[in-house]
């Protein structure tokens, strides 16, 4: 095959395949958030103890974001951070844990 039959392989780059590229998402950094403990019973386990969950309110998505604690009468609650599920470029973490 000669040079002057050959087709590009991706095509062409048009003024408007530029405009649609989006620049990287922003560092959104590390912020706090609030947590609490909601205690719950897994009926999966058969001891019937309570267990927890810890629900953290995300500044970065406006959602909420549910981890497990473990067990309710001696939750673990020691400082976490964790990325933001919706927006990944976020890290929260929780300082202060209400009941």
């Amino acid at each position: 095959m000669n040079s002057s039959t050959a087709l590009p392989l991706f095509g062409e780059d048009t003024e408007q395949d530029q405009a649609d590229i989006q620049p990287p998402p922003v560092r959104l950094g590390m912020a706090a958030a609030a947590a609490r403990l909601v205690p719950y019973r897994d009926t999966q386990f058969e001891d019937g103890q309570p267990r927890a969950l810890l629900v953290v309110d995300c500044p970065f998505c406006d959602h909420q974001h549910i981890h497990a604690a473990g067990l309710a009468a001696a939750p673990r609650v020691c400082p976490r951070r964790s990325r933001c599920a919706g927006r990944p470029a976020g890290t929260y973490y929780f300082p202060e844990v209400t009941s």
